[in-house]
Order: C-alpha cells, then structure tokens, then sequence
C-alpha cells in the first residue's frame, strides 16, 4: 500500500514519482489532455474567457440525488447549494469552494469530491458558486463567503465547520478565516485543502522543477487567472495569495490539514504556506503523496485518495448527532 508522509520542513524533490500504479497510470491519462498545453502561455487563455458566455457548473448526478438531501438557496444573489447525506449524519458542516484557477465553474470530479466527504465523514457540504474572474474578482466573492459562513453559523457551531477545497477553492479555504475575522466572526474549526493554490503570482524559483513533472498545470496561463482574480489588486495581498501574508495573520490559521502530491506545481507554494505558519505557531500539517497530481482526491478510487478520505475522517472526528 502506497502511503504519504507528513513532508517536514523544506521541498520535498519532485524527483520521488514512486506512487501507486493506478496514481501512474491515472496521471499518464491525465497527460494525453489539452490542459497543460493551454495553459503553458497567455495565449489561449485571453481568447477564451474574456468576453465569454458565462460557464454553467456540472449537473448533479442523478445517483447521488439518491443518497443526500439538495438544498439551493441565493446568498447575496448567488447560487449556492447545500448537501446532506440521507444516512449516518453528523454535526459537521463543509463549506466546500471548488478549485478551477478561478476561471472555470464547479465540474463533475468536484461532485465525486463532495461525495466521498459526506460518505466518509456524514458532514452537510455547502457549496458557494463563487463569481469567476474574468467576470467577477476576489473583492465580490469574499464578501459573498463571509455571508454562507453567516448562514451557515445558523445551523452549526463553528467548531464543527471545517472548511475545505481544491486547488484555487483550497486558497480561498485557507484566506476565508482572516475575512471571517474582520467581519467580527468566529473562527471555523479547520482547514483541509487539496493541491491549494496559495500564491498565484509564479515567482517561487522552486516552481520550474515541479511544472516540468506536472502533467496538467503549467504556470503562464494560471498566472493570467490570478491577476483577473486580483482585479488590479497587489496579486500577493493575503486573501489572494496566502502564503504572502504576514507572520501575525499565519499565526491564527485554524488547525489544517493540506493533502498535496510531487507532481503538481502546487508544491512549491504550499511548502512555503505551510513553513511559515508553522514558524508562525500555526498547526498546519502537509501530508505528501509521491507521484501525486493535481488534486489527484478528485479520484476516490485511488489508493492513496483512499488514504486521504480516511484521515480527513479522523480530522473531522465524525461528531455524533445529539
């Protein structure tokens, strides 16, 4: 059984591509797709979206309609959904923001996401669907968060919400807390993020070695997303980009937990986050899977998703219902 390892402190080498034989394969499948090509300039993504018609997100599938409760609500406008699982609820509460570089809408393996949470940790999930740049920037959606945390705060104490997500939806996991903070609320009990973006201006020197090993990001494009997701804003303020913030916001980050692989550009900036909170008397814990892509969860069935599943279980501790 393939196992990650809680990574210490300095960059793990990319050069560790062990993992599991269906991380492999998956990842070689992974790399037969447009994405990282596209996204390996500007070109394509500034005459894809701007001027766009506004992406719709994946349906629900019909077979997890089945299994959970589906609740839709506008918050301050916006759609936004709540799950909960028909059997074996707890008190948990995730808010989960979907990743997307900030420019694509909620898509189907965020769904086999959402469902495996609720499966293994019986939690409700509230899905915010976020305003996407180039449409939209992060001053509009934090406001926006700062309402579902409020809506949500209704129902749940905050010690039993944990907020989670993928990607840039794990950025805006880890910068919710400090919005939520300013707007005189309390703090969630956690975090967990997969593969998260947290620095979306490209510059950390460590990024060059993990792109050349990443089979579906590359960083040119995904910078472009962040500066229309900065809407003219220092793209290294902290709500942007976490791990620029300074030492005395790091130190209150809630207990997190960020589940990243080797083969993912992620990498370099999570290590960075995750070291200086830390330095900063923060508990924040990275767990590095070898051969991991990116937000590789997205698919349950891997062994090493297995493992990730089931220690976010333990995170979340399955609260038992009064």
């Amino acid at each position: 059984m393939t196992s990650g390892y809680a990574a210490g402190p300095g960059t793990v080498e990319p050069s560790r591509r062990d993992g599991s034989w269906a991380m492999r394969a998956a990842s070689r499948l992974i790399g037969l797709l447009p994405t990282k090509r596209n996204l390996n300039g500007t070109d394509w993504v500034n005459s894809t979206y701007p001027g766009r018609t506004y992406p719709s997100i994946a349906a629900i599938p019909w077979t997890f309609k089945q299994t959970h409760t589906i609740q839709e609500k506008r918050i301050d406008g916006v759609r936004t959904i709540t799950v909960r699982p028909l059997l074996g609820a707890t008190r948990s509460h995730i808010i989960y923001t979907h990743g997307g570089i900030y420019i694509n809408e909620l898509g189907r393996p965020h769904w086999w996401i959402i469902a495996e949470l609720t499966k293994r940790t019986g939690a409700a999930v509230t899905v915010p669907l976020y305003r996407l740049a180039p449409e939209s920037t992060y001053r509009e959606a934090f406001p926006y968060l700062v309402s579902v945390y409020r809506e949500v705060l209704r129902t749940a104490d905050p010690a039993d919400v944990t907020l989670m997500g993928d990607s840039a939806g794990g950025g805006l996991a880890v910068a919710q807390p400090w919005a939520f903070r300013d707007a005189g609320l309390p703090a969630p009990g956690r975090i967990v993020a997969f593969s998260p973006w947290l620095d979306v201006t490209g510059t950390n020197p460590e990024i060059p070695k993990y792109d050349a090993v990443d089979p579906m990001l590359s960083v040119a494009g995904g910078v472009q997303a962040g500066l229309w997701w900065a809407g003219g804003d220092d793209p290294r303020s902290p709500l942007v980009s976490p791990a620029c913030a300074p030492d005395e916001m790091l130190a209150t980050v809630p207990p997190t937990r960020i589940y990243q692989g080797t083969r993912d550009v992620c990498m370099a900036d999570a290590t960075v986050f995750r070291d200086r909170a830390v330095a900063a008397g923060a508990d924040v814990t990275m767990t590095v899977y070898p051969g991991g892509f990116h937000v590789f969860p997205a698919f349950p069935r891997l062994p090493e998703s297995r493992e990730v599943y089931a220690d976010i279980a333990a995170f979340l501790g399955r609260p038992a219902l009064p």
